[in-house]
């Protein structure tokens, strides 16, 4: 696996650590050691999800769709790792997993062709 937990959340661009960690415990391979998520760490992120709101949620549908399609590309470059990881936390099978990315991934990318072509916008 090429990919490396870091152990962190990310929050506003910053990997963040928790005072307390938990052992993670996979269905197989190495367990994994996680911070445990604080009611100051959720405020922390609800407040940076605010404060992308302003610059966001104002962003042009060229913008938005650009976001989404570069989450689904970055998905896409990390598959196996991601597979690889949800099969060792869950104990699933790598194809049920594979499905699901795909679906995920093709899910935001028809949101962003559905953005970018505003037929949402009803405008009459």
């Amino acid at each position: 696996m090429t990919y490396t937990l870091t152990g962190k959340h990310l929050i506003a661009g910053d990997w963040v650590a928790g005072e307390t960690t938990f052992q993670s415990e996979p269905a197989h391979g190495p367990a994994n050691t996680f911070p445990v998520g604080t009611p100051a760490l959720v405020d922390q992120a609800a407040k940076a999800a605010e404060d992308a709101f302003w610059t966001f949620g104002y962003a042009t549908r060229e913008e938005r769709a650009k976001l989404l399609n570069t989450i689904a590309d970055e998905i896409d470059a990390r598959g196996d790792e991601i597979t690889e990881i949800g099969t060792q936390e869950t104990g699933l099978p790598e194809a049920r997993l594979q499905g699901e990315r795909g679906r995920t991934v093709g899910q935001l990318r028809l949101f962003a062709s559905h953005i970018l072509d505003g037929a949402y916008l009803d405008r009459r």
